[in-house]
């Protein structure tokens, strides 16, 4: 019986939650989903490392080719900066931890119009710890350099998956 009762409180208290507006991020809505949307995204970065690490790692990310549409109606233009500094320095001026930050604007273009539908920053942080070994460190940061793209990149995606959810339920 006290199960019978806990099971109706929990379905009475649960009932008002089908009210309250929640609906899933990448759910279809008339046929057409988020995920559809963003697989008809090309990248625009600058021709440089860092730039090619965000560019790759949007497009491996927003579509399961990993390469952008023929004719894509939307570009999104993304211009990277990355800081470093020094975060804990020995006596002897010897630094032992370095901290990355990359900050990474961007803005969705409409293609045919030129039109700027989105503008935004996605930003990124990390360190590394840095040793006696030259190569050690220059592995170290390198990593740190992709790991920061990869989760600029996939920040950059969940802000644009939420533009276009957004534009599909205001029907733009």
């Amino acid at each position: 019986m006290k199960r019978l009762a806990a099971l109706l409180i929990a379905l009475a208290l649960m009932a008002p939650l089908g009210a309250c507006g929640f609906s899933p991020l990448y759910a279809e809505r008339g046929g057409q989903s988020v995920t559809d949307e963003l697989s008809q995204l090309d990248v625009s970065a600058p021709d440089n490392e860092l730039g090619r690490e965000i560019k790759y790692s949007l497009l491996d990310i927003l579509s399961s080719t990993g390469n952008p549409p023929v004719n894509a109606p939307y570009r999104v233009e993304v211009a990277p900066v990355l800081y470093s500094e020094d975060v804990a320095i020995e006596r002897d001026a010897d630094v032992t931890r370095k901290n990355l930050a990359l900050l990474v604007p961007f803005r969705l273009v409409k293609t045919d119009t030129k039109e700027t539908l989105l503008r935004s920053t996605s930003r990124s942080r990390s360190s590394y710890n840095r040793v006696q070994s030259e190569y050690a460190n220059i592995v170290a940061e390198k990593d740190t350099r992709e790991r920061i793209a990869r989760a600029a990149a996939n920040d950059i995606k969940l802000q644009l998956s939420i533009y276009f959810d957004r534009a599909a339920q205001s029907g733009s």
